[in-house]
């Protein structure tokens, strides 16, 4: 149809596309991004058109959540891991102080260490509970 003006209203039964939209979604840290596209139609109002933008939106936000579990999971587990080898030299430097003793700096890192556990064991269940959450909002369990 180039050279021709186009028509003041589409054919019969035929959608006449007058504009597009895109929307892009970062999921992840991993920066893997989603796109997703549509048209703007003749004679649509603006309630078809924000409707349709909300179910896409809809889509991407359940695939970021989606793509953030086993982020969340990874993060998890890593502070799990710090935590148990934490407990692992607390429990050294427990029984060296029930042995012979222990230096001003040692008991230092004692006290600070059983701050550090508690405050990590904090950590992984509100991470627990943020991951049953994600899973709730999916429905993916």
């Amino acid at each position: 149809m180039f050279g021709h003006a186009k028509p003041a209203k589409p054919p019969k039964d035929e959608p006449y596309i007058t504009g597009n939209f895109n929307l892009t979604a970062t999921l992840g840290s991993s920066g893997r991004t989603m796109q997703m596209a549509g048209y703007l139609y003749y004679g649509e109002d603006q309630k078809s058109i924000e409707d349709r933008i909300a179910v896409m939106r809809s889509i991407m936000e359940k695939e970021q959540t989606l793509a953030a579990i086993p982020e969340l999971e990874a993060k998890r587990e890593q502070m799990i891991k710090g935590m148990n080898q934490a407990k692992e030299v607390l429990a050294e430097l427990l029984e060296k102080q029930n042995n012979s003793g222990l230096s001003s700096q040692e008991r230092m890192n004692v006290k600070n260490m059983q701050v550090n556990i508690q405050k990590v064991s904090e950590e992984i269940d509100r991470g627990t509970e943020a991951i049953a959450e994600a899973r709730k909002k999916v429905g993916a369990g």
